[in-house]
């Protein structure tokens, strides 16, 4: 028997706990909540537990899954609906923290990973459906109506985890800081559980996607992880296999410039960079499989100069995925600040100046549109790499207290708000009302192809170069995505083009 449909609400138009302004505001919390979780406080328990920069850089291995979510975007457009998704993933989501609770520090880097890597894949799952109920819930005006508070709320909840949480950790310990997140996930779980507006009908059920292959395949992924982590814990490979590689490469020249972590990031960058190399096949193989995942994709690659859109979106935030990565290791390492404060600098008055800048550079956008504001937002996200450069190059960067290195921060927090506002709109502006979930999930994962390389080669890179230059470097990766401006398709609504022209160019 077919299981009964939902009936959707009416689009934009729910009032109360039931408002775009509530909902749209917890989703994208929910969104960058366990994003923060993965790619900022992952970083930071590692380097608690002793583990060297390079390591810390490897971290960015996390960020996979957001590269390669597009690969399971299609099955959220074909199955169930994204609001069950979007509460199915807040449910794993909350276990998977609360089992770090659990762990606590007496656990090896290795299960650590584990988990960690558990929770960004269904956090990038998680992503998908949150993008794609927002563009389905919403009418175009209301999905420009409501950005700022999009980009607020998932800039804010980043904010959060790197702030008051980890003025919980530094105070009370990892242990309590992890409950303290599992409270949060249970909070925005139950609002969206009770609230979240009904705008789908029901698709067919998800068991029909779980395939006897994939079953396989996923089976013998999960027995490898498992398997790992067991044999960690039984026996530390890590440690031995370090220690061989001390001993015995340390000495030869050139090759024992580099530590181990080192030399793992420069074969893992050289591995995506010619697998991305390989994308150029990518089309080809999807004309000969006629699937609704390989039409929507060729869909968005045949869109006109789609080529230029996608040069621009995987450049666009590249400089500050490099300084994201090494911005906590060069203010703790060299400026000496301890975690309580760069929490409390970068989760109350960095937190406030974002919101303010996301909220402001929303209305802008939909008053005067995209067009008019992309290099004044684009400039404001990329100056304040050259603050972390000058404040890297004084004699002791500590010395200028936390008043100046605040600012510098807060500083960097307000254009970072501000290129996710312009961002988020252009994002937008490509993607196909007809494949919403494919396509937002394609452009995003490409946006974040950036950040992974940058994040693998950042530890190598800050080691070899030091802060002071490595900061310089994180300012002319910003000069393509300039560069690429006067080119950049999409800018323009549909209905503000002129009948019968291309997409604009800035």
């Amino acid at each position: 028997m077919a299981e009964p449909q939902e009936e959707p609400e009416r689009r934009d138009e729910g009032r109360g706990l039931r408002s775009p302004h509530l909902w749209v505001t917890s989703t994208y919390f929910a969104e960058g909540f366990p994003y923060a979780l993965v790619n900022n406080i992952a970083e930071l328990l590692f380097q608690a537990l002793g583990a060297s920069l390079q390591a810390i850089g490897l971290t960015a291995i996390f960020h996979l899954p957001w590269n390669l979510k597009f690969l399971w975007a299609p099955a959220l457009d074909r199955y169930e609906t994204k609001r069950r998704f979007m509460i199915g993933c807040e449910i794993v989501v909350l276990a998977l923290v609360l089992l770090l609770a659990a762990l606590g520090q007496a656990t090896t880097l290795a299960m650590l990973a584990f988990v960690f890597i558990l929770l960004a894949i269904v956090s990038a799952t998680h992503d998908i459906a949150i993008d794609a109920f927002y563009l389905e819930a919403l009418d175009e005006k209301g999905q420009s109506k409501y950005v700022g508070y999009r980009a607020a709320a998932y800039r804010g909840s980043v904010l959060l985890a790197s702030g008051p949480i980890l003025i919980v950790i530094g105070e009370l310990g990892w242990r309590i800081g992890w409950l303290l997140c599992a409270l949060v996930v249970a909070a925005f779980l139950v609002y969206h559980w009770r609230f979240l507006p009904r705008v789908e009908r029901l698709q067919p059920p998800l068991r029909l996607w779980f395939t006897p292959r994939r079953v396989t395949a996923i089976g013998i992924a999960a027995a490898i992880l498992v398997a790992i982590v067991l044999v960690e814990r039984l026996w530390p490979w890590w440690s031995t296999f370090r220690a061989w590689w001390n001993a015995r490469i340390g000495g030869i020249p050139f090759f024992g410039q580099l530590s181990l972590e080192g030399w793992i990031g420069l074969v893992l960058l050289t591995v995506v960079v010619a697998a991305l190399a390989m994308l150029g096949r990518l089309r080809n193989w999807l004309a000969r499989h006629d699937s609704p995942y390989a039409r929507a994709f060729l869909h968005l690659l045949d869109r006109p100069l789609m080529g230029r859109a996608l040069a621009f979106i995987v450049l666009f935030r590249s400089g500050e995925s490099f300084l994201m990565k090494m911005r906590m290791p060069f203010l703790r390492q060299e400026c000496g600040m301890d975690i309580e404060t760069y929490g409390l600098i970068n989760g109350t008055l960095g937190w406030s100046a974002t919101l303010l800048a996301t909220l402001v550079g929303g209305w802008l956008i939909a008053r005067h549109g995209l067009r008019r504001w992309l290099w004044p937002f684009l400039l404001a996200q990329n100056i304040p790499n050259l603050l972390y450069a000058w404040a890297a190059s004084q004699p002791d960067p500590g010395a200028l207290g936390p008043v100046v290195l605040g600012s510098v921060v807060i500083g960097e927090d307000v254009g970072a708000g501000l290129g996710t506002a312009v961002f988020m709109v252009y994002l937008m502006r490509c993607v196909d009302p007809r494949h919403k979930a494919t396509h937002m999930a394609v452009l995003t994962a490409i946006m974040s192809i950036g950040f992974t390389l940058a994040g693998v080669a950042s530890g190598f890179l800050a080691d070899l170069l030091g802060f002071s230059s490595y900061f310089v470097l994180t300012f002319v990766a910003t000069v393509p995505s300039m560069l690429l401006v006067p080119f950049v398709p999409y800018l323009d609504r549909p209905q503000d083009r002129p009948a019968g022209s291309t997409p604009g160019r800035a």
